[in-house]
């Protein structure tokens, strides 16, 4: 004989089961739980990833401190040349050029990475600064560094012995 149809009678297939609906939830909201977790986990790493890139820029900083300094001090501690033969005196002042240009360049990569020179303007900062003597007027002695508001090392400075105390008041 024919085929049955199945069309207008309610069959198995055809029937919900409750625990479907609530096997549906449950998958949704674990992938939800799982969705948030993965984008919190996201997070947490990015955050790291800041911190450990900021330690290393405190330990490259720390590391590039002392060459700043000899750089410095290579650069403002030029010998008299005027008793030097002229062509002589060229070079010399030719290669001091060089020198202080590349000086030049390790400031501003030290900037780039976000490494400041700490000012000494006219007070005296006991956070950004370190009293080395006392002296007739406010002076640098070694410049102070730091990055964002973390100091490195603070400057060393002469400070004007009438005019401030060692804590900074006046």
């Amino acid at each position: 004989m024919g085929k049955k149809s199945n069309m207008g009678k309610k069959g198995e297939n055809d029937i919900q089961h409750p625990t479907s609906n609530i096997q549906q939830d449950e998958y949704l909201q674990g992938w939800k739980r799982a969705l948030a977790d993965y984008e919190n986990l996201k997070r947490d790493l990015d955050k790291i990833k800041e911190e450990n890139r900021n330690h290393i820029r405190i330990d490259l900083a720390q590391q590039l401190l002392p060459i700043m300094d000899n750089f410095e001090q290579a650069v403002n501690h030029v010998p008299d040349l005027s008793a030097v033969d002229r062509s002589v005196r060229k070079n010399i002042e030719t290669w001091l050029q060089g020198v202080t240009f590349i000086k030049q360049q390790f400031e501003t990569t030290m900037s780039e990475l976000g490494i400041e020179k700490i000012e000494v303007k006219g007070e005296f900062d006991p956070n950004l600064h370190e009293i080395a003597e006392e002296g007739e007027e406010l002076k640098e002695l070694s410049a102070g560094w730091k990055i964002g508001e973390r100091v490195l090392r603070p400057a060393k400075i002469i400070i004007n012995k009438e005019g401030i105390d060692k804590r900074g008041n006046r």
